[in-house]
């Protein structure tokens, strides 16, 4: 925990070790979410260089910054700590007492994205006189994921995906949230983990689609047949997400709203977006005038289509 917090902190995420230990306690992969979020930024502004409209802001385009309301007022204090981050993050990377979390696969992926338009990056970050940003920086972090990434397969088993399945589902019912958040933390803590590693290394189809199916399956036996019926009311989410703690709400637009930049606007893709515009609205009308305006999201969705719904996305994105 330590290292991650330090390695956000150190490129201006500003989080206390209390708000830390409040996500994580719920998230347990917050921290790697974060630093990936970190990293993202990097590559997002650089495909955006030749917009001159979106370039004008010389800044990230972190998620957690949005939902901070914070982005433009700390852009020169991003540019400032860029390189301390990236290079924390690169130490990060070679913390081997870390456990192996599907989340190595997408820093290694945005470690080749980096990498591949590093002509770009240097070129943005040339603007800032207080940036001192070498390419030497961008192959040390390359290298760092790729090795990180060497090493997963050798180290996760089948039976560590299914015991991971096991451990997160039986924290139903004991998170304090709703029971639609906490399915949908649940499943995310899973995706994010041994279990969605496992499923995005898993070559053969069958064996991916029964393994969806067993997470689907322990869910649903927990709860009433009753339960599984009824239909998910967007208005008592929305009052249920207001009642949170304010770093809880924003933990979970988070992830909410990472899944939904991973969907690129997929249609077939909904609830990652449910979750995000249910925790992302200031006020209940907008929140039913976005569900209104999001065509493929079902006005009409029982719990059981949800648990489907959820687990394949979350798991497959």
């Amino acid at each position: 925990m330590t290292s991650e917090i330090n390695t956000l902190n150190k490129a201006g995420y500003e989080l206390t070790a209390d708000e830390f230990d409040n996500m994580q306690s719920k998230h347990p992969y917050i921290g790697e979410k974060l630093i990936l979020d970190l990293v993202n930024g990097v590559g997002v502004v650089a495909k955006d260089l030749n917009d001159s409209s979106k370039s004008k802001e010389k800044g990230f385009s972190r998620i957690w910054d949005g939902l901070s309301g914070s982005s433009k007022k700390r852009q020169n204090l991003i540019n400032e700590n860029f390189i301390e981050g990236l290079n924390a993050t690169s130490q990060w990377l070679q913390d081997h007492d870390r456990h192996f979390s599907r989340i190595d696969i997408r820093m290694k992926n945005v470690a080749d994205e980096l990498y591949n338009t590093q002509d770009e990056i240097l070129k943005f970050y040339g603007q800032f006189k207080e940036v001192d940003f070498r390419v030497e920086m961008l192959e040390s972090f390359k290298k760092n994921a790729e090795q990180r990434f060497d090493k997963i397969e050798d180290r996760l088993t089948r039976e560590e995906a299914y015991t991971h399945i096991s451990k997160e589902v039986a924290k139903l019912g004991n998170l304090g949230l709703s029971l639609e958040f906490e399915i949908f933390t649940i499943i995310d803590n899973l995706s994010s983990g041994k279990a969605g590693l496992y499923h995005t290394l898993e070559t053969d189809i069958k064996e991916k689609n029964e393994f969806l199916n067993h997470i689907k399956h322990e869910i649903k036996n927990r709860l009433l047949t009753m339960q599984l019926k009824e239909h998910l009311n967007y208005k008592t989410l929305y009052s249920e997400i207001k009642k949170l703690e304010p770093i809880e709400q924003k933990a979970i637009a988070f992830i909410g709203s990472q899944y939904s930049s991973y969907s690129k606007n997929n249609s077939l893709y909904e609830i990652s977006d449910i979750i995000k515009i249910i925790s992302t609205s200031m006020s209940y009308s907008e929140m039913e005038n976005k569900i209104k305006n999001s065509s493929h999201i079902s006005t009409f969705m029982t719990l059981d289509n949800y648990i489907d719904e959820a687990t394949t996305e979350l798991l497959t994105l």
